[in-house]
């Protein structure tokens, strides 16, 4: 074999198994990141739902059944991230842990699937993270992720309105049917 094409070769297998940073405990208190994100992902759309948040999850070390005898634990995340492959929108469930990576709070994502890959997100502000991801398959996305926090409820939709004759906030035609 050709050095060239060894060397090719090697660079791909090493570049498949990529692993996302190592994190280390967070400290001080968790934002809250439930809710939906969307962006892009290699350029491609991206949609990351959180839909759960927990205080610790077990990343690594030895578990027996429920319970984890050796190892440590990090928060955690679960949700649903959604992601254009082959200009079709894929949906995957996702696990993924917070701790923090080079001195920044830092999310990586891993989806429920048999292709792996992974994404770490480093939270730039309240409402934006951004990071890099990749995947197993060369048709999936790859290459850096920027996200942003979508409003959530009828308030993101229709604003409040101030009437014109008096100071009372008008509800939004969406609460007009709850009642």
């Amino acid at each position: 074999m050709r050095p060239a094409v060894l060397v090719a070769v090697i660079s791909a297998l090493l570049g498949a198994c990529a692993a996302p940073p190592p994190l280390t405990a967070p400290v001080g208190l968790m934002p809250d990141l439930r809710g939906t994100w969307t962006g892009t992902w290699g350029g491609a759309p991206v949609t990351l739902v959180i839909l759960e948040q927990r205080d610790a999850e077990p990343v690594d070390g030895v578990s027996v059944g429920p319970w984890q005898v050796f190892g440590r634990n990090l928060p955690g995340v679960a949700g649903i991230l959604t992601v254009k492959i082959r200009n079709e929108m894929v949906s995957v469930n996702v696990q993924g842990r917070l701790g923090t990576s080079n001195g920044r709070l830092t999310l990586v994502l891993e989806p429920a699937t048999v292709n792996g890959g992974w994404i770490s997100l480093t939270r730039l502000d309240e409402n934006r993270l951004a990071g890099t991801g990749t995947a197993q398959m060369s048709w999936e996305p790859q290459g850096p992720v920027e996200l942003t926090r979508q409003p959530q409820g009828p308030a993101a939709v229709a604003p409040a309105r101030r009437s014109p004759w008096s100071d009372h906030i008008l509800p939004s035609p969406l609460d007009w049917n709850q009642v």
